[in-house]
């Protein structure tokens, strides 16, 4: 892509900032479409690019916040085979503002009405609006997305439908191009398409996905708990915990559903404190005087180390701990543990990873954990509760090193 250069000279006469724009160009692709735009309409583009890339500052924020967002985006969006390019639309609707609220009382990542947002099972009540979450309303939007291209057959279209509605875009539309692979963009295409098309060339030659910000994690939460208690059980300050969960409107995480949290801190941290938290509780409970036969009966297990994770029993072996000896201890049939724990009977057990007393499950509680050096897939499924076959499933010609923990599909 050949760029035009804009100099700004700043007060200093020896400091002159030079910023590279993008020019428009003549074919553009869109997924499988081919998009051929004419000379007017590439001007009127052109001035959208030039405006987007008008002011630095504003132009770095964004980019901040892309990196901080399209990675989740962009994994959510091929979970659901939906075009990546479809992130550029969160950056044209929102700016990536969580709370964003349009004149029309469109509001989050997606600019999502309350009534649409509903159909696509977004909760908004007192205590959440999943419309400002990056995970629920990515989905929806891919949900609202795949909807309207099973009708047109055409991305384009599926794009104009997204603000005028799948009404409003078969109004608008020759039904004689549903499924068409090439376009021409011109002074009769939609406004919207231009903008989008617009923000797809500011933005794309300016992303480097290894500056992707992987500080983030997303953790689902099944249980109902305050806000404060994450946020001290993580070690993450409450007001940069709640400014990147804007959705959360009251104090306490509702139980209602499985809500995704954004967490500031590497999802390896996330899963080493929360488990260190539940430890900390067990050996807590084992200090107190308990006398009831109820008591000492929980003490009893809680005294062998047994902790639970993704909603399994299981424990974290350390250099004292043989296969003999477990299988002892917690009274479990050999065959059993070694099917539970994808391992055979030669093995040892190794330090630091959890061995489980019950069937792993199909899927972990997050989505997505970025792998370690030489760490395996068996010892990812051990982390995180998930059967290690149907993790290969899920990572089948996943040649990355962010690995699937979840698939989710919405119903609607």
């Amino acid at each position: 892509m050949t760029n035009k250069l804009i100099f700004f000279f700043l007060l200093s006469p020896y400091l002159i900032y030079c910023q590279a724009i993008p020019e428009v160009p003549e074919i553009i692709d869109f997924d499988k479409i081919r998009l051929k735009i004419d000379n007017d309409t590439r001007k009127e583009i052109q001035n959208e690019v030039d405006a987007l890339h008008a002011n630095d500052k504003f132009f770095q924020i964004l980019i901040d916040r892309v990196n901080i967002y399209f990675p989740i985006i962009e994994d959510i969006l091929k979970e659901e085979n939906i075009p990546e390019d479809f992130k550029f639309l969160a950056l044209q609707e929102s700016a990536l503002i969580s709370d964003a609220v349009s004149s029309s009382n469109a509001v989050g990542f997606w600019q999502f009405k309350s009534s649409t947002a509903k159909i696509y099972n977004l909760q908004i009540n007192e205590y959440v609006d999943e419309r400002k979450n990056i995970v629920s309303s990515t989905r929806a939007a891919a949900s609202y997305l795949k909807n309207s291209n099973f009708e047109f057959d055409n991305w384009v279209f599926s794009l104009l439908s997204y603000m005028t509605g799948l009404s409003g875009a078969k109004l608008i539309l020759d039904d004689k191009l549903y499924g068409s692979k090439r376009l021409d963009i011109n002074n009769e295409t939609h406004w919207y398409i231009k903008r989008f098309l617009a923000h797809k060339i500011a933005f794309q030659d300016d992303i480097d996905k290894q500056n992707y910000n992987y500080n983030f994690s997303v953790y689902e939460n099944n249980e109902a708990k305050p806000i404060e208690t994450l946020s001290k059980t993580l070690s993450i300050n409450l007001d940069n915990l709640k400014s990147y969960n804007k959705w959360l409107l009251s104090s306490d995480l509702p139980n209602d559903k499985v809500y995704s949290i954004l967490i500031p801190l590497q999802i390896g941290n996330v899963f080493s404190k929360l488990k260190n938290s539940v430890i900390s509780k067990v050996q807590s409970f084992i200090g107190l005087d308990n006398n009831s036969l109820i008591d000492q009966k929980i003490k009893s297990i809680a005294e062998k180390k047994m902790i639970f994770l993704n909603g399994l029993p299981a424990i974290i072996a350390d250099s004292s701990d043989t296969m003999s000896g477990v299988l002892k201890l917690y009274n479990i049939n050999k065959k059993s543990f070694l099917l539970y724990n994808d391992i055979r009977s030669n093995e040892s057990l190794k330090v630091g990873i959890p061995y489980y007393f019950n069937k792993k499950r199909n899927r972990g509680r997050v989505q997505t954990y970025n792998k370690r050096n030489k760490e395996s897939l068996w010892e990812i499924s051990q982390i995180f509760g998930v059967r290690l076959n149907q993790l290969k499933k899920l990572n089948k010609n996943n040649l990355s090193d962010r690995i699937i923990l979840r698939r989710r599909i919405i119903n609607f």
